[in-house]
C-alpha cells in the first residue's frame, strides 16, 4: 500500500537527488510516497514566493499516481501552502518528463533558449490552482 509523508530524512533527499540532481534550497520541502519496499516517488517544492513555488518530481513506481500522489501534491501545495501557481523547468530533450507533465495538467509557458546548455532549451511549465485537476474545484454557477 502506498503512503505519504513529509520529506524529512537525509536518505530521502539522497534518493531524490540521485534521480534529479536538484540542489536543495533554504525553503525546500517535499512529500515522499513509499510502501513496504521503500521510496517510490518524491515531490520537492522550493523557491516559494507569496503566490507560487517551483516543483520537481521523481517517480520510480507509477502506481503512486493511481494511489493519490498527485492529489496529495495538489492538496499540499495549493491548499495547505496556499499557493495559486506551481512552476516546473524541464529540459526540452527530456521528452518523457515533458510529456508526463503536460499530461497531468501543466501548460507550457515559454522556452528559454540554451537554458540547460548550448542547443538544449528549458521548458517553463505552469499549473494554476484554478485549473488543477488534482484538487476539487469550486462549482461555477450558470449565468442567468
Amino acid at each position: 500500500m502506498i503512503s505519504f509523508k513529509p520529506l524529512d530524512r537525509q536518505f530521502e533527499w539522497d534518493w531524490f537527488k540521485e534521480r534529479t540532481h536538484v540542489i536543495r534550497c533554504e525553503d525546500t520541502q517535499g512529500i515522499v510516497a513509499f510502501d513496504e519496499r521503500g521510496i517510490q516517488g518524491v515531490l520537492v517544492a522550493d523557491s516559494f514566493s507569496p503566490d507560487s513555488c517551483n516543483v520537481h518530481m521523481a517517480i520510480d513506481n507509477p502506481h503512486v499516481i493511481r494511489h493519490g500522489f498527485l492529489h496529495e501534491i495538489g492538496r499540499h501545495l495549493f491548499i495547505q501552502c496556499k499557493r495559486n501557481h506551481i512552476f516546473g523547468l524541464v529540459p526540452a530533450n527530456n521528452e518523457k518528463a515533458l510529456k508526463f507533465d503536460l499530461h497531468i495538467g501543466f501548460k507550457e509557458v515559454c522556452r528559454i533558449p540554451d537554458g540547460v546548455g548550448t542547443g538544449t532549451d528549458y521548458v517553463v511549465l505552469r499549473m494554476d490552482k484554478s485549473e488543477c485537476p488534482w484538487i476539487a474545484q469550486p462549482v461555477k454557477e450558470e449565468a442567468a
